[in-house]
């Protein structure tokens, strides 16, 4: 790959590849708060996150990249059964949806006044 790379020709795929994502982790969060033990979901949501990260890391979107790599940390550390889901939990990864939300939406819209998730980020 050389340094040329344009994302803009990626962009579309990316940014519905992204909304899928985000409705994947909105409706799986979701369910986890309700089913906390349920592994299928947690590995749901794992993949999801971890696809995302991948995608934006790979077109160059390090704020989206960060942030989910955080929530990969903590849900491997669910699925490793290290910590368990409790509300608290799921409302940081619920936050930080809405903040990837945010970050996506500026993306197609070419807005860089991005949010400051450094403390959810240290929350997560």
């Amino acid at each position: 790959m050389t340094s040329d790379f344009d994302v803009s020709q990626y962009l579309g795929l990316f940014l519905d590849e992204a909304e899928e994502q985000l409705q994947i982790l909105d409706e799986s969060i979701i369910l986890l708060e309700h089913d906390k033990e349920n592994m299928d979901l947690l590995n749901t949501i794992f993949r999801a996150a971890h696809t995302l990260k991948g995608s934006s890391a790979s077109m160059g979107f390090d704020n989206i990249a960060h942030l989910t790599h955080a929530m990969e940390s903590v849900l491997d550390r669910l699925r490793h059964r290290d910590i368990a889901v409790t509300t608290e939990i799921a409302d940081l990864l619920l936050e930080a949806l809405d903040n990837l939300r945010v970050f996506i939406q500026n993306v197609a819209n070419e807005d860089e006044t991005d949010p400051d998730v450094s403390e959810l980020i240290n929350n997560l």
